[in-house]
C-alpha cells in the first residue's frame, strides 16, 4: 500500500508542510516517483491542502503507470500535473516553473554496476538539460541534489566541508555515479558564473526513509527491509567504515533550507551530526529495534561491482545549520518512524 496513507507519514509530511512559507509558485520535482522527490510532492501537495498554499506542482517521471499509482491519492487533477518523460530529454520551455529540485538519478549500488553508462549519462545529460531550461528562464531557481561520495578520498581526511575535494578512482566501473555527480555540480556552477543561472546545490548523506525503494541495494536499505521481515540482518564487509546519516524527513526539510535561502551557485551538505556511525552498529539498531540479529554474509560478484572503497564519510553540516536548519530525528528516532510507517504500511494491505 502507499506509504502517503499510513497516519504516522502523514503526521510527519503534514510537520514540515506547514513551515513552508505561503506562496503562489510553481515547482517541479524531477525522478517525482523516487524515494525523496515524491515525499517533496507529498509535503508540497499537503502544503496546498492544510497549510493555504496555492503551489503548482509538476512531478517529472519517465512512468506514467508509476507516476498515476504513487499519487492515486490526488483527487483535485489541478494541484499536480505530470510530466512523462526522461530527464535526457529537453524541458518543455512553454511551462514556466518558479523552483526545480533536480532529484532525478540512479541512487543505488545495484544500478551503478548494471547500468553505468545510463547512471553517468543521465546525471550529466539530464543536468544540463534542466540548466538550460534554466538558462532561457532565468527566474527560475535550482536545487540540484548531489552526494557525499563527490567528495572523493582524501588521504589522512574523514570529516568533509564543502571546500573539499577528494579523488575518485576512475579504473573502477563505480565511479560512474560520483564523477557524473561532480561533473553536474561543476556544470551547474558553470551556468551560474557564465549565463548567472540562479542554482544551489545540496549534497546528501546517506539517507533512510519509508519511501526507500523495494529494490534499493544500500546496505542500510537492506537492513531495514530484512528487519521488517523478522530476518537477520545481513552484513557484507566488516562494515567499519563510518557514514553519516540522515532521516528522510530531515533531509526534505534541509532541501527547501537550501532552495529557499541558500546563497546561489553553493553548495550545502545534509547531514545530521548526532547520527554518525558505523555501518556494523547501524546494523545492530536496526537488528535492535526489530528484534532480530546480525549476520555476515560474503557479497556475491555484482553487489562487489557496486560497493565503494571502504572508507571514512563525515559530513560538515555547520554551512546547513548557518540557515537555521535543525535536524529533528536522532538515528534511532529515524530507523522507528521509518520502521513505523512500513510496518502500518503493511497492516493496512494486510
Amino acid at each position: 500500500m502507499n506509504v502517503y496513507f499510513s497516519d504516522q507519514y502523514q503526521q510527519q509530511i503534514s510537520r514540515i508542510a506547514q513551515t513552508i512559507p505561503q506562496m503562489r509558485k510553481s515547482i517541479l520535482v524531477t525522478g517525482a516517483t523516487g524515494m525523496i522527490g515524491s515525499s517533496i510532492i507529498d509535503i508540497l501537495l499537503c502544503a496546498n491542502q492544510k497549510y493555504e498554499n496555492q503551489i503548482s506542482v509538476f512531478a517529472l517521471g519517465r512512468d506514467r503507470g508509476k507516476l498515476e499509482e504513487r499519487f492515486s491519492y490526488v483527487t483535485n487533477i489541478h494541484s499536480l500535473k505530470f510530466i512523462v518523460q526522461d530527464v535526457m530529454e529537453p524541458l518543455d520551455e512553454d511551462i514556466e516553473i518558479d523552483y526545480i529540485v533536480h532529484a532525478a538519478s540512479n541512487a543505488d549500488p545495484i544500478s551503478y554496476a548494471k547500468q553505468p553508462t545510463e547512471t553517468l549519462l543521465t546525471n550529466i545529460y539530464g543536468t544540463n538539460n534542466v540548466l538550460t531550461y534554466c538558462r532561457n528562464h532565468l527566474k527560475t531557481r535550482l536545487l540540484l541534489t548531489s552526494t557525499f561520495e563527490a567528495y572523493g578520498k582524501i588521504a589522512g581526511k574523514e570529516i568533509f566541508t564543502e571546500i573539499d575535494s577528494g579523488e575518485v578512482d576512475l579504473n573502477q566501473i563505480r565511479s560512474c555515479y560520483p564523477e557524473s555527480k561532480r561533473a553536474a555540480e561543476i556544470l551547474l556552477r558553470c551556468y551560474h558564473q557564465q549565463y548567472e543561472v540562479d542554482g544551489v546545490i545540496a549534497r546528501l548523506c546517506s539517507i533512510y526513509g519509508p519511501t526507500m525503494g523495494k529494490n534499493d541495494s544500500k546496505a542500510h536499505a537492506q537492513f531495514i527491509r530484512n528487519g521488517l521481515q523478522g530476518k537477520n540482518i545481513v552484513l557484507k564487509s566488516r562494515g567499519l567504515q563510518k557514514r553519516t546519516y540522515c532521516y528522510l524527513m530531515d533531509t526534505i526539510s534541509g532541501i527547501f533550507t537550501i532552495l529557499l535561502k541558500g546563497e546561489s551557485g553553493e553548495a550545502y551538505n545534509i547531514a545530521n551530526e548526532e547520527s554518525v556511525i558505523t555501518i556494523a552498529d547501524l546494523a545492530r539498531i536496526v537488528a535492535s529495534v526489530c528484534g532480530t540479529s546480525v549476520v555476515y554474509e560474503a557479497p556475491d560478484a555484482i553487489e562487489q561491482k557496486g560497493y565503494s572503497r571502504p572508507q571514512n564519510c563525515i559530513l560538515d553540516n555547520a554551512k546547513l545549520r548557518s540557515l537555521g536548519w535543525e535536524s529533528q530525528y536522532s538515528l534511532e528516532e529515524g530507523i522507528k518512524a521509518t520502521i513505523g510507517v512500513l510496518r502500518e504500511t503493511t497492516e493496512q494491505t494486510n
